[in-house]
């Protein structure tokens, strides 16, 4: 079986992934990975979409802020974007692991509705995250210290803040999606996220 686990980035995909591996044994791939992989072996002029996100992140950071408060739908955009790139590497990989036949968890941004909707031929479970909780920036924020490589790590107040409320959009966005093709859709917002993780895989796993 092939568990998917989508939804905005920060919100815990990832840390719900390993618990799954951890607890459950069944191994977990980001699409952050693949879309590395893909990066690496292709020039941003063969694939322009790929790199949507990296561009974006490459503005000052008071531009970022800015379009973040100012236009968030264009950051979501750019992220659809890259996720749609990103998927063909992630539809030839875990067609290989259902037919070697090994269960998988895919937790990504790139894992959205509409795309998973349009697979074929592969026996999945999927899962949508969102979180618009009014704690959302402490937790980023928090995340962020914890871990002494995070990309945010030294990322101002303000930018944390658009940002924070740049996930709570993509999560209605998120949400939207799967009711329309049919998916569930968790919400981790007002949760404690241990308690959240285990109802995460539990609706998951079945």
């Amino acid at each position: 079986m092939i568990y998917f686990l989508g939804g905005p980035p920060r919100i815990g995909k990832s840390i719900i992934a390993k618990a799954i591996t951890t607890q459950h044994g069944i191994n977990a791939v980001s699409t952050d990975s693949l879309g590395v992989v893909l990066e690496t072996v292709l020039p941003p002029e063969a694939m322009p979409s790929l790199f949507a996100v990296s561009r974006f992140n490459e503005l000052p950071e008071a531009e970022r802020t800015r379009s973040l408060v100012e236009n968030p739908t264009s950051r979501i955009d750019c992220q659809i974007e890259e996720s749609t790139a990103v998927w063909r590497a992630v539809v030839p990989f875990v067609l290989r692991e259902q037919e070697e036949g090994r269960d998988l968890v895919t937790e990504g941004v790139a894992v959205l509705p509409e795309l998973v909707a349009q697979l074929e031929g592969v026996d999945y479970r999927a899962v949508f995250l969102g979180n618009r909780g009014l704690t959302q920036k402490e937790d980023i924020k928090r995340g962020a210290i914890e871990h002494e490589h995070d990309w945010m790590r030294h990322a101002s107040d303000e930018y944390i803040a658009a940002f924070a409320a740049f996930v709570a959009q993509m999560s209605s966005y998120v949400e939207k999606e799967a009711r329309t093709y049919g998916f569930d859709y968790f919400e981790m917002g007002g949760r404690p996220f241990n308690d959240a993780t285990l109802e995460v895989v539990d609706l998951l796993l079945g």
